[in-house]
């Protein structure tokens, strides 16, 4: 943004205000990038190692499930599962980073168990509940740490923009416009003193 004005000693003070607010909101929305960005590289680092174990969770989880069905067979895992009695209690909270809403997400998972006869099934039974239920916490902490990232990121981006506008477009405007009122006025101040000077010359001739 070019800015026009008229060359005068008001507007010339304005501008320098101006210019001093962009400079604070410049310095202020630098720090808030600086710790957005310490905040991103931390959360990048859990959400990598939080992907990681879920992926590695539901393999296991499925691999469970594929020994159930292979031992009982798929109609009498069927029929056991729908025995199954597991309620999921999810409560989210937020906390804040510089004005960014992070979710923190809290799973609970309520067995009622026992719901079935040991004697007519299998120890894979067992094992891929207690699989899946270490699944859907492992799930809950990459939806958090995910959700977290792409906040975060999308404030970064946009800070930089704000913090770009000001650094190579506003502020740059700014001081170039004063440096144009400052040499306007001094050339007019330059005139009016010859204007003075020529004045007082001529008044000296008369009176001489």
């Amino acid at each position: 943004m070019a800015v026009k004005t008229t060359p005068t000693k008001t507007n010339l003070l304005k501008l320098r205000r101006d210019l001093g607010f962009a400079r604070e909101g410049y310095e202020l929305l630098e720090q808030k990038r600086q710790i957005l960005v310490v905040e991103l590289m931390g959360i990048m680092d859990k959400t990598a190692e939080a992907q990681k174990k879920t992926e590695s969770a539901l393999a296991e989880a499925y691999e469970a499930l594929r020994e159930c069905l292979l031992v009982m067979g798929h109609t009498a895992v069927s029929r056991t599962a729908d025995a199954v009695r597991l309620d999921t209690d999810i409560q989210i909270h937020m906390r804040r980073v510089m004005g960014v809403n992070l979710p923190q997400v809290q799973l609970t998972v309520h067995d009622r168990s026992p719901y079935y006869s040991i004697i007519d099934t299998s120890f894979w039974v067992d094992e891929s509940i207690r699989r899946f239920k270490n699944l859907l916490e492992d799930l809950a902490s990459w939806a958090e740490y995910k959700v977290s990232l792409m906040r975060l990121a999308e404030e970064v981006r946009k800070t930089m923009r704000r913090v770009n506008a000001l650094e190579k477009i506003a502020m740059p405007d700014y001081r170039t416009a004063i440096r144009s009122i400052e040499a306007s006025l001094e050339e007019n101040e330059r005139e009016m003193f010859a204007t003075l000077k020529l004045i007082k010359e001529r008044l000296q001739k008369k009176k001489g």
